[in-house]
């Protein structure tokens, strides 16, 4: 049974030559499996082209997608969680906290900005599962209140994104 065995020798590519693909390179849709590139997925604004399925995204993808020319100023971006409780499960929040801000970029669960949407002034508020599941602290409370009344103060749409859920 050739299928058990090779008749001809087939891979000539040592091991030590082939070439390592970059992470993050292709995107494959976990409804359909059709396989694009990551960059074709962020075209279609992170929408399979073939099957229509909405990919999970996050704050950075929503403003790239609703902010003109992804131009936009954020809002309370220097806001972070505490830790007044000192609340610990298996790690420290602290150490909890540290560990998302450096894995995904993001300070808080929530990121607010103003930017024009189809010329338009608009202040988004965006939450953001990547850190720690979305979960909504004080800061999320004070950024989602310091955007009301950046866009009232500016007298300008305020939209609000919150967590998307797992499909059940």
């Amino acid at each position: 049974m050739s299928w058990f065995k090779r008749k001809i020798d087939g891979i000539t590519t040592k091991s030590k030559e082939k070439k390592e693909i970059p992470e993050g390179l292709w995107y494959k849709c976990p409804e359909c499996k059709n396989v694009v590139t990551s960059d074709e997925h962020a075209d279609t604004n992170w929408v399979c082209a073939k099957c229509g399925y909405h990919e999970k995204i996050g704050s950075r993808e929503y403003f790239s997608i609703l902010f003109d020319e992804n131009e936009f100023t954020e809002i309370a971006s220097n806001l972070t969680s505490g830790d007044p409780l000192s609340f610990k499960d298996t790690k420290s929040y602290k150490d909890r906290i540290k560990t998302t801000i450096t894995k995904t970029g993001l300070k808080d669960a929530m990121r607010v900005a103003r930017g024009k949407i189809n010329g338009l002034d608009a202040v988004v508020a965006c939450m953001d599962f990547a850190f720690i599941g979305g979960s909504m602290g004080s800061v999320v409370g004070a950024k989602f209140a310091a955007g009301v009344d950046d866009a009232i103060k500016n007298k300008c749409a305020f939209i609000c994104i919150s967590n998307q859920v797992e499909h059940v």
